[in-house]
């Protein structure tokens, strides 16, 4: 067995309370799924997709996206944001049309310096935006418009809110340079419990490697339910207020996957081992039935997916087969679905790519795409906004 893999079952978290005693918080081995990984079993998309919903988002002047960091949806809306380019917060009814937008970069008590992060509140009825810079998060209505903000005391790079009371925040191993840990006794931790004003209820997660390996720990929150994994874990644990609990772990060796590093490892190991070892890249969907993840492949560092069912416990390598259907919209449906909702994956597709794959016909001289061949894609052109795809599978996967 390589000496960089330790599997193990976590069977408990330890939850730090500041300069308090820890508290302990038991997870229970049963509810935790392993999931086995392997090439062997392979899924054709195309094969199982069904219940497919194509959602052009409105363009116009008012409502342009750039780069897609990040989508919301919900029965009511869907929320595309970019956190690079843009810094903006698009908002669209559930049918694409445009609501409106959060374009409030700046240095103002109602702007942000920096777009970091953009989550729903509990309610569904306003949206909470993380600006690092600022040290603050600030709430908007869904019609864009200022409602307050308050200041986090202490940096950090994510957050999901575990209910109306408890917010789960990832930092990046600042410790004692953040000033607002600076006299916080477990302050390498990268998780924290805090209540709805950023307040530390506890800590967990501690710092693992020594020489500053990527180690920000990756939130996900689908529906009521946040999933965290710390970057090459086999671990996807689940969030509850004052706690965490395992509920995955994920068997690599057939795909011949690297997790649980030595905590003492190099810069120059690390970079070494990632050009031989498949590893998680910390993005994975879970819908009510599936779970998507997707792993980093050497040596070129392409990258893969695989589906889980929940139902089964099988799990698959997707590939890709143009054959297997003659809708060319499934085609794009390859890459990790960016959210969910409910037991539909969603993926975000650009313009363009709707018009740059498809059939040729020889005989006629015409090239079907996505564009030309869905009447839902009637009026796009390549300069249109993104297309939003929500679909599920059959049963039985």
């Amino acid at each position: 067995m390589n000496k960089y893999i330790f599997l193990s079952v976590v069977t408990m978290v330890l939850i730090s309370c500041g300069k308090s005693k820890p508290t302990r918080s038991t997870v229970d081995a049963s509810e935790m799924k392993e999931i086995v990984l392997s090439n062997d079993s392979i899924m054709y998309i195309e094969d199982w997709v069904r219940d497919v919903e194509v959602i052009p988002l409105e363009t116009s002047d008012k409502a342009l996206v750039s780069t897609v960091d990040g989508v919301i949806v919900t029965d009511s809306n869907i929320i595309v944001y970019d956190t690079r380019q843009a810094h903006r917060v698009s908002i669209f009814d559930r049918n694409g049309k445009h609501w409106a937008n959060i374009n409030r970069r700046g240095r103002g008590p109602q702007e942000y310096m920096r777009l970091d992060h953009v989550t729903m509140l509990p309610d569904n009825q306003a949206l909470a935006i993380y600006d690092n810079g600022g040290t603050k998060v600030l709430y908007f209505s869904l019609d864009g418009h200022f409602i307050s903000s308050v200041p986090t005391g202490f940096w950090f790079s994510t957050m999901e809110y575990l209910d109306e009371k408890n917010v789960l925040c990832a930092t990046y191993g600042a410790g004692g340079q953040d000033p607002g840990l600076e006299e916080y006794e477990n302050r390498t931790n990268l998780l924290y419990f805090t209540d709805r004003k950023f307040g530390i209820k506890g800590s967990t997660m501690p710092t693992r490697y020594k020489n500053r390996i990527p180690i920000v720990p990756y939130i996900r929150k689908f529906e009521d339910k946040v999933y965290i994994n710390r970057p090459f874990s086999d671990t996807i644990y689940q969030a509850i207020p004052g706690g965490l609990k395992a509920v995955y772990r994920i068997d690599m060796e057939k795909i011949n996957g690297i997790a649980n590093l030595d905590p003492g490892i190099t810069h120059k190991d690390y970079r070494l081992l990632l050009e031989k070892k498949a590893s998680l890249t910390g993005r994975f969907t879970a819908s009510d039935g599936y779970m998507s993840l997707s792993f980093r492949i050497p040596p070129e560092g392409e990258g893969k997916n695989y589906f889980y069912s929940k139902q089964t416990g099988k799990a698959y390598a997707v590939e890709r087969d143009y054959r297997k259907t003659e809708d060319i919209l499934l085609w794009h449906l390859h890459d990790s679905p960016i959210t969910s909702v409910k037991d539909r994956f969603v993926s975000v597709i650009p313009a363009h790519h709707c018009f740059t794959t498809g059939i040729f016909d020889p005989k006629t001289g015409i090239r079907t795409t996505a564009a030309t061949q869905r009447p839902e894609l009637a009026g796009l052109t390549e300069d249109s906004n993104p297309v939003v795809i929500l679909y599920s599978f059959k049963e039985g996967l």
